[in-house]
C-alpha cells in the first residue's frame, strides 16, 4: 500500500511545558486498504451506508463482524459479499427493502494488529461509505499521535476531522448505577479488550439481558463517556 498523508488538525504528543499527556478524542476518515472486502463493495455501491456494529477475532487470522447495510434498495447482499476477496462466510441475519444485517467472516485486516499494538479502541458503530471508514478513537495523546503516524505509512489516505483534549472523561460520572454495573461486567469479560475476548451475543446472557437491550445500553454508555470529547 502506498503511504498517505493526514490532513486536518494534528494533536501534540505532549502538553505545553512538558505536562503529562492528556486524554484525546479524535475523529478521522481512513481509506480502507486493498483486500478488505468492504472497500470494493462500498465503492461499487456508493449510495449504500455500511455501519460496522461489532467485531470479534475468531482465530486463524479470521475476523467476525456484524454490519448493517442501508440505503436505496438494500435487498439481500449476502451472495455478492460472499464472492468478494478474503470473505470466508456470510450469514444473513435480516434483509429488508432498505436495510440488512449481516455477519461476515473474513481474513486480512491490517487495522486490527495496529490497534492491538497501540492498545486503542475505535468507537462503534464505524460508518463505511465509498471505501472510507470514519473512526472515533479516545486514548492517551501520545498513543493517538502514534496511531496517526502508523496510518499515514499504511493507509492510502487519512483525514483528521476533529481533535478534542481533556484530562479525564467527565461523562462517566453521569452513568446510572445499572450502567456502571454493565460497564464493569463488560470490562471484566473482555468486551473492550484489544482484541475483543467476547462478543455482544455471548456477553448478553452472562449479564442477563437481551442482546438488543445490551446493545442499546452499551451505546448509551459509550455516548455519555465520549460526548465531552466530540
Amino acid at each position: 500500500m502506498g503511504g498517505g498523508s493526514a490532513t486536518g488538525p494534528r494533536p501534540r504528543s505532549r502538553g505545553p511545558g512538558g505536562t503529562p499527556p492528556r486524554i484525546l478524542a479524535i475523529r478521522l476518515q481512513v481509506t480502507e486498504p486493498e483486500g478488505l472486502w468492504s472497500r470494493p463493495f462500498s465503492l461499487a455501491h456508493p449510495d449504500l451506508h455500511l455501519d460496522l456494529i461489532d467485531r470479534l477475532e475468531v482465530g486463524r487470522g479470521l475476523t467476525l463482524i456484524e454490519v448493517r447495510i442501508q440505503g436505496g434498495d438494500a435487498g439481500d447482499w449476502g451472495a455478492e459479499i460472499r464472492a468478494l476477496p478474503n470473505v470466508v462466510d456470510v450469514e444473513v441475519i435480516s434483509a429488508e427493502e432498505e436495510s440488512g444485517l449481516y455477519r461476515v467472516i473474513y481474513r486480512g485486516d491490517p487495522f486490527i494488529s495496529l490497534l492491538r499494538t497501540l492498545k486503542l479502541l475505535r468507537h462503534f458503530p464505524i460508518p463505511i461509505q465509498r471505501g472510507m471508514e470514519t473512526w472515533t478513537v479516545v486514548g492517551p495523546e501520545p498513543k493517538v499521535h502514534r496511531l496517526l503516524e502508523k496510518l499515514e505509512s499504511q493507509a492510502t489516505g487519512v483525514r483528521v476531522e476533529s481533535v478534542r483534549r481533556s484530562p479525564l472523561s467527565p461523562g462517566a460520572s453521569s452513568l446510572t448505577p445499572r450502567q456502571h454495573e454493565i460497564l464493569r461486567r463488560a470490562l471484566a469479560e473482555g468486551y473492550f479488550d484489544v482484541p475483543r475476548r467476547i462478543s455482544l451475543t455471548e456477553l448478553a446472557p452472562r449479564i442477563g439481558v437481551a442482546i438488543s437491550t445490551l446493545s442499546v445500553t452499551l451505546a448509551v454508555i459509550e455516548k455519555k463517556i465520549l460526548e465531552p470529547y466530540t
